[in-house]
């Protein structure tokens, strides 16, 4: 895919969090935009699998989870795809957590119950590495 032309219809996403609820409700709303979800994850071990597996274009991923953290599933997967939109998640607004979202060069670093069309802008940004990838 051209990276400098995602749009909702052709982005594929995968969702990490280790609320199934949350998860869900984003899986939904994530759909109901149009978005193609191709795959959902409940810990950072699976979401590297995941992001093996499915090779989305973007990954909505949660910062705090078991077995392996969000920032540390980042890193794994930037090994293998430097090119995925990777969007942290995070109940707190937590400047340590932002540097740590930049340093694995994240698309964004999102607080949970931001609007929708943040999440959007998120998954649709140009990816870090782009102009390599041009």
């Amino acid at each position: 895919m051209n990276v400098h032309a995602v749009t909702k219809k052709n982005c594929r996403v995968a969702v990490v969090d280790d609320d199934p609820t949350f998860g869900a409700m984003l899986e939904q709303a994530l759909n109901d935009e149009g978005f193609d979800v191709v795959g959902v994850a409940m810990n950072g071990r699976d979401a590297v699998t995941l992001a093996r597996s499915a090779k989305p274009d973007a990954i909505m991923l949660d910062v705090r989870m078991p077995i392996l953290d969000g920032l540390s599933a980042g890193r794994e997967i930037r090994r293998f795809d430097p090119h995925v939109r990777l969007v942290l998640l995070s109940a707190y607004d937590d400047p340590t957590l932002k540097r740590e979202a930049a340093a694995i060069e994240a698309a964004d670093f999102l607080v949970k119950g931001c609007r929708l069309a943040d999440l959007i802008d998120a998954l649709l940004s140009t990816p870090p590495n782009a102009d390599e990838a041009a």
